[in-house]
């Protein structure tokens, strides 16, 4: 075999182990870095559906993710341009989106932009202190230690707080007389909602019962818009001493007539929710002894007085029982008197007069009025 033919030999050997060893032709594929064009919309609130648009996402996702202002977000769809995303309800301020795709990030996107929360309605439209209302509207977020709402700027008690929808109870107002106050949603110092208006309705005292009763008795105002409970400033007052509250509801406050200077006929004030209801008064009875047996009385007979408000063992003044007695003209007080509201009887201690009968004064007081009579005594 000649040198030329041996050269063509191992050349064709050569080229053929070439061809079958697996080799490729193609060049190996470089990763190119995931690109955002765009979001849209560019501003909104917490819920809000955000698209991001741009290349190279990757078909699936797979551990590629979305992040806004550092924190992660989960993605709502997904395709190599573009990806959907809900603005989360903890989101707390602007920033931008990113997309990491294999660990490879993305260019930042233009900042979007958070709007402040809405109010649609209140519902119900009106309420007294302490009633229970749901603002229904959007972009509440979630609570934190920075959300609140308030009534005419003071703080209502929350019971749920989500994105739609808050409940909360109505709070005491600090004299406040105006039926509308503005209700406003707080994400911070800074973000806030649109002021929206709320009905409260004017305390209104319909009547009371017993209209007259002595130191101590417990009496009822009956009414509307009190409040489901008695606020700090709550108060019934009468001749400007205030009352002990035993009661207070929506419609209904209990209390008990506080001690005075005087009896008759006193101006009566009743404050619920900062606010005062219709002017009103009360008789603050002192006792009325209106007949009494026998007469004449003879000593150690009982001597029964009848009337009316002379008080129980149950009136009291803030805890304590309110001071009764009856006390006879040089002889000093009554003892072992039996006692209620429209009758007193004790046995008569004052010895007979040697000829013909006599008067001799008593004074009954109860909770520190008084009515001075006379009775005829052997």
């Amino acid at each position: 075999m000649d040198r030329i033919t041996l050269v063509i030999i191992l050349l064709i050997g050569t080229l053929a182990f070439g061809c079958s060893s697996g080799g490729s032709s193609k060049p190996i594929s470089i990763a190119t870095a995931p690109a955002i064009t765009s979001i849209f919309p560019a501003n909104g609130s917490s819920g809000t559906l955000v698209t991001i648009q741009g290349a190279n996402f990757g078909v699936v996702q797979s551990t590629s993710f979305v992040s806004y202002a550092g924190v992660t977000v989960a993605p709502i769809t997904w395709s190599d341009t573009q990806i959907a995303v809900e603005m989360p309800v903890s989101t707390s301020g602007n920033g931008y989106f990113v997309v990491v795709v294999g660990g490879v990030y993305s260019n930042s996107s233009v900042p979007f932009g958070l709007s402040s929360p809405s109010i649609f309605r209140i519902w119900p439209e009106a309420g007294a202190i302490g009633s229970e209302v749901t603002i229904e509207g959007q972009g509440f977020g979630a609570q934190s230690g920075y959300t609140y709402v308030t009534f005419n700027q003071t703080s209502a008690a929350i019971r749920n707080w989500n994105n739609n929808r808050i409940t909360c109870t109505v709070p005491e107002l600090s004299n406040f007389q105006s039926n509308s106050v503005a209700v406003v949603v707080w994400l911070d110092a800074q973000r806030y909602s649109n002021s929206y208006s709320f009905n409260l309705p004017t305390p209104a005292i319909d009547g009371i019962n017993p209209n007259s009763d002595n130191v101590g008795a417990r009496i009822t105002i009956s009414g509307q818009s009190f409040g489901k409970t008695q606020g700090p400033q709550d108060k019934v007052v009468i001749d400007g001493y205030t009352a002990q509250i035993v009661n207070w509801s929506e419609n209904s406050i209990e209390f008990r007539v506080p001690q005075v200077n005087t009896a008759g006929w006193k101006p009566l004030t009743l404050t619920a929710g900062g606010r005062q209801a219709n002017s009103s008064s009360f008789n603050v009875a002192a006792p009325a002894a209106v007949t009494y047996l026998p007469s004449p009385i003879g000593k150690d007979v009982i001597l029964t007085i009848t009337g009316g408000y002379f008080g129980t063992s149950d009136d009291q003044v803030y805890g304590s029982t309110i001071a009764r007695s009856v006390s006879i003209a040089g002889y000093g007080y009554a003892t072992n008197v039996s006692w209620s509201d429209n009758s007193i009887s004790f046995i008569w201690p004052v010895a007979n007069a040697w000829l013909g009968n006599k008067t001799v004064e008593l004074t009954i007081s109860v909770g520190g009025l008084t009515q001075t009579f006379t009775v005829e005594a052997k």
